[in-house]
């Protein structure tokens, strides 16, 4: 918002003086009625503008609205209304709005870097990546860019899929700022995406310093490289499927000679406890008296234990470690025609869940189009499919599977750590681990990656996989 000390004229309304005052003394709703009732008001446009401030600060984000609109009926190029009614439109969920004015706000004042960058960062919220891009280059020529603005651009170039470019925009914001944790932690995705593993695991780390830590802090030093300590807790994080995916670490610490203590989500300890019978496992809330020496995350391991590739240690599928608990888990039942389980969304909270999830009908269109296929609801929360009560009663309806057909969920990294054969479906911008292009991955061998071309757009992704399913046995 505009400068609060800006000072009325010498020839000013009462009004407009004690509105000012109360404005600045804090006083919203008495500063909001005065300045409404001075004369000014109705000709001026900063006076009409600090009715606007009165109410946005107050919390009445339609009077304020309807404030700044009556100032840009006095003067249509006024900058601080302009910008501040695309603030509120966009605050208010009013997307459509808020773009047209923040179009017209850059048309009249090119040079209005706060108006460039929200405009930004509105069109890339709403998947318009490279409009986003154009949007914020000017802001690159600046002789010292922001923070902000290098590590927004470079998020949406790499949306944009232009990874080389999206890299550069974090190496100069890491030139000022070389410890700034969010550009490491957003470079370490583009550095993923591009397959260089290695480099992408060192800055990953920096996640912990950007508040990305594991719920639950032990009062044990932390291991962070070199000879192991005797026993290790391992503390899963973020979502259940990096924690799954990470589970083939935990026999490469027993390798060496440790014993590693699991720390895991409560619903992911039956699964950990079935898979890796002989390694502790339990919930966060019985780990923090662990026995242990000191503790680790476990997706530092690929940095800290030097395993540079996804394949530097062998997925569980692949792995005899994990050979009996994935055997106990998959039941191979005779039949007629294939099974084939359905997950066409994963949590709601996930911050790129707009994009990776697809409506229930998309996916359902599959079951009509082959109803000579078993088709199995495993969605979670749907009202008509399972009641899982945990992730091991999840691995054992997705080992009763040929097939899983998923977008990009936990319940994906379930079927690849079984050896169950998973089609994910992947957004136009795809999470990190998957890469930006083919159809395989080095995680699991048992995925096949189908792909967006264009973000959202999820009709060719599902013609592909009806066009891979298997054909209908004649006579059915």
């Amino acid at each position: 918002m505009a400068d609060l000390a800006w000072r009325p004229p010498a020839d000013a309304s009462p009004e407009l003086r004690d509105g000012i005052a109360a404005l600045e003394a804090g006083r919203l709703g008495e500063a909001a009625a005065l300045l409404t009732q001075a004369p000014e008001s109705r000709t001026e446009p900063e006076v009409a503008y600090r009715v606007g401030v009165a109410h946005a600060i107050g919390g009445d984000a339609g009077a304020a609205i309807a404030a700044w609109r009556g100032t840009l009926r006095l003067d249509a190029t006024f900058a601080p209304a302009l910008y501040d009614l695309g603030v509120a439109y966009t605050q208010a969920g009013e997307v459509a709005q808020a773009g047209l004015i923040f179009a017209r706000l850059l048309a009249i004042h090119s040079d209005h870097a706060e108006g460039r960058f929200n405009y930004g960062n509105l069109l890339f919220r709403i998947g318009r990546a490279e409009e986003a891009v154009a949007v914020y280059a000017p802001l690159l020529d600046a002789p010292s860019p922001s923070r902000d603005s290098l590590v927004n651009i470079g998020r949406a170039l790499r949306r944009a899929g232009r990874l080389d470019e999206a890299d550069a925009c974090y190496r100069r914001s890491l030139l000022d700022r070389p410890d700034d944790a969010i550009a490491h932690w957003n470079r370490a995705h583009v550095l993923f995406l591009q397959g260089r593993w290695a480099e992408g695991f060192a800055a990953f780390e920096h996640r912990l310093a950007a508040g990305m830590t594991p719920p639950l802090a032990p009062a044990l030093p932390e291991w962070t490289g070199g000879a192991l300590p005797p026993r290790l807790l391992l503390l899963a994080e973020q979502g259940h499927g990096d924690a799954i995916q990470c589970l083939r670490y935990v026999p490469e610490v027993a390798a060496r000679g440790c014993a590693p203590v699991l720390a895991v989500h409560e619903s992911l300890v039956g699964l950990v406890r079935a898979l890796l019978p002989g390694t502790e496992t339990l919930g966060f809330g019985a780990a923090a008296d662990a026995r242990a020496e000191a503790h680790a995350p476990l997706f530092s391991l690929p940095h800290r234990l030097g395993l540079p590739e996804p394949g530097s240690v062998p997925e569980p599928a692949r792995n005899p470690a994990f050979d009996a608990g994935i055997a106990a888990l998959r039941r191979t039942h005779p039949r007629r025609r294939p099974r084939i389980g359905l997950v066409w969304a994963g949590n709601p909270g996930h911050d790129n869940d707009r994009w990776r999830s697809m409506p229930k009908e998309t996916l359902l269109r599959l079951v009509a189009a082959r109803p000579d296929l078993d088709w199995v609801n495993l969605q979670f929360g749907d009202p008509e499919g399972p009641r899982f009560s945990d992730f091991a009663a999840t691995a054992r309806a997705i080992g009763d599977l040929d097939l899983l057909i998923a977008v990009d969920t936990a319940a994906a990294h379930v079927a690849g750590t079984l050896g169950v054969p998973v089609w994910l479906l992947l957004a136009a911008e795809p999470d990190w681990r998957w890469g930006i292009t083919g159809s395989t991955t080095p995680w699991y061998a048992s995925a096949r990656l189908f792909r967006q071309g264009r973000l959202g757009d999820w009709k060719p992704v599902i013609g592909a996989v009806e066009a891979a399913l298997p054909p209908a046995e004649s006579g059915e």
